[in-house]
């Protein structure tokens, strides 16, 4: 007899989703296994429950090691090293780090998935389980599920801020038409952005799913702080998981196991353990049990830039309204070969927890329909070396061109007088590792942003000198979108994503070979083994990615408890 019936690798975003739905039926064994720390409710650090996300900025709820390469270097140019990047590793993932923006995909994503090979995943077939997730304390209806684990909600339209109500003025001088509920039908538009949080608390997939009920059920076993180095499998089954190596491993039976690693982490493991393109196992000594020629490729995920702005104290936003997000522009670029609705434009009244974060405003410009793709390899075969994560983020011509055209955009807006009023610097804002080391949860760094926050409301010659110097050497707005080149420059040196990679072990057709899940989240070609995370999206989401992340899994769980 095996030891559980499911073993879930993996306790975000869908494997909190997996852990609960599984667990329902008493007589079905559950493990969640998680690398990270599990907080039970109510004891979760302040900042996790924090409406605004500071927790992104505390490493201990983060992967220490996950790098990126966001680029392929040029014919001649030397590669640049990776950039960190803030994966979650704790007890609900990418939920309990993230910025709580709750935007549901529309109908053409799910057009897509379905051109993609992904049957069974059109509009009509997700948009019962978008319901079945959330709790909408804002709006009734059909469109909208109102007994969910995840509250949704928005800020009052009269309570947007100075800087975010002046932008959304000048777009509505544009033409650009006001959306009060961007989840539930039409999205073009300006529109007011929906969060997964209750006034008082975020409120991540571990604080939904893993309540205490479910906690209570002796039939579910967390497992925290358990690094899962490889699968087990016999002839063409997975029997189980191996934690740890040498003396001190262990192992777990299981009937099924389903991972829920993300996009980063589940082809690795998949990877590791010999499932997975022949020639990248060979190039590491790995003996292949099944060839899956798509693990690890399809690599995508949102690029994203900032127009920055330092604020006056007259556009600061009151300490009253905590979280960041108040309004998006949901637009399309127009340009030739390229999607409608490809692009959204959050604007933000502040970028940071600390005194100077408080005080810059910033338009984000986020490709949410990029061509370009990437892969996930490994590095070693070594279970505790990070994977490779190559983005590949400019690898077709037209995200590049769509990052230009909307740098300038956004300049534009910052540029009009009521805008213009509330600012006295305009800058290429980015995530450089020195905004990083400034931004991490720390008392020094409260010190330190707020002596700087101080100094810049100071006389302008020293505001001038110390934007130019220390905040934002080489990327004044004005001189950056008049030279092209430059702008390229810029671009590819300051990329990065807006932390939704998908699409790694994608759904799709039988027939098609780069297709490692199918429908149901099955393996090719091998059994007891599933993927329900975001890894099995085929083409990422008009949105953020976190309520299609849940979505998924409570779809993929249905399907096993179906028998599907």
């Amino acid at each position: 007899m095996s030891d559980y019936d499911y073993i879930v690798v993996g306790g975000g975003s869908s494997g909190c989703v997996l852990a609960k739905r599984l667990s329902a039926n008493p007589e079905h064994r559950v493990l969640l296994v998680e690398a990270g720390r599990d907080y039970p409710p109510g004891e979760e650090p302040a900042e996790i429950r924090d409406t605004f996300y500071t927790a992104a900025y505390v490493r201990e709820h983060l992967w220490p090691d996950t790098r990126v390469h966001w680029l392929a270097p040029r014919a001649g140019e030397e590669a640049r090293a990776p950039s960190f990047y803030e994966q979650g590793r704790v007890i609900g993932g990418g939920s309990s780090v993230n910025a709580m923006v709750a935007l549901r995909g529309l109908p053409l994503d799910f057009e897509e998935w379905e051109a993609a090979g992904a049957k069974g995943w059109s509009w009509d077939d997700v948009e019962p389980f978008y319901r079945r997730l959330e709790r909408d304390l804002d709006f009734d209806g059909p469109a909208h599920g109102r007994e969910g684990p995840i509250p949704v909600r928005r800020h009052a339209r009269g309570d947007w801020p100075p800087f975010v109500e002046a932008v959304a003025d000048e777009l509505a001088r544009r033409g650009y038409r006001y959306v009060d509920d961007v989840n539930g039908g039409e999205r073009e538009g300006l529109g007011r952005v929906p969060m997964s949080s209750l006034p008082s608390q975020r409120m991540s997939a571990a604080m939904g799913y893993l309540d205490r009920e479910t906690r209570r059920r002796e039939n579910l076993r967390i497992l925290p702080r358990t690094h899962v180095d490889s699968l087990a499998i016999e002839g063409r089954r997975v029997t189980g998981v191996h934690v740890g190596t040498g003396e001190g491993g262990t192992f777990y039976r299981g009937n099924e196991v389903v991972l829920c690693a993300g996009a980063y982490r589940t082809p690795a493991l998949l990877l590791r353990s010999g499932l997975g393109p022949p020639e990248d196992l060979a190039a590491l000594g790995i003996p292949v049990r099944t060839a899956l020629p798509g693990v690890g490729r399809n690599l995508h995920d949102h690029p994203t830039f900032a127009a920055a702005a330092h604020l006056r104290r007259k556009a600061k936003q009151p300490s009253s309204l905590r979280p960041h997000a108040n309004a998006g522009l949901f637009y399309s670029s127009g340009l030739e070969g390229c999607p409608p609705l490809d692009m959204y434009m959050p604007i933000a009244n502040k970028v940071s927890w600390h005194a100077l974060g408080e005080r810059i405003g910033g338009l984000f410009l986020v490709l949410m329909k990029p061509f370009s793709r990437g892969r996930v390899t490994l590095a070693s075969p070594d279970p505790n070396e990070a994977p490779r994560i190559e983005v590949n983020a400019f690898g077709d011509e037209r995200d590049l061109a769509r990052a230009k055209q909307s740098m300038r955009f956004a300049h534009d807006l910052l540029s009009q007088p009521a805008v213009r009023a509330l600012a006295t610097w305009r800058f290429g804002g980015s995530f450089s590792e020195r905004v990083r080391a400034l931004d991490a949860y720390r008392p020094f760094n409260r010190v330190r942003a707020g002596i700087g926050s101080f100094l810049l409301d100071g006389p302008a010659p020293l505001r001038d000198c110390l934007m130019r110097n220390a905040v934002c050497p080489g990327a004044e707005l004005d001189a950056l979108v008049a030279d092209d080149a430059g702008l390229e420059g810029w671009l590819r040196e300051n990329i990065t994503g807006f932390f939704h990679p998908v699409g790694t072990c994608r759904m799709g057709a039988p027939g098609d070979e780069r297709a490692v899940v199918d429908a149901a989240g099955r393996v090719r070609r091998v059994e007891g083994l599933r993927v329900a995370d975001a890894s099995v999206m085929p083409v990422i989401v008009r949105a953020t990615t976190n309520l299609t992340a849940i979505m998924t899994a409570e779809k993929m769980a249905q399907a096993i408890l179906d028998g599907g």
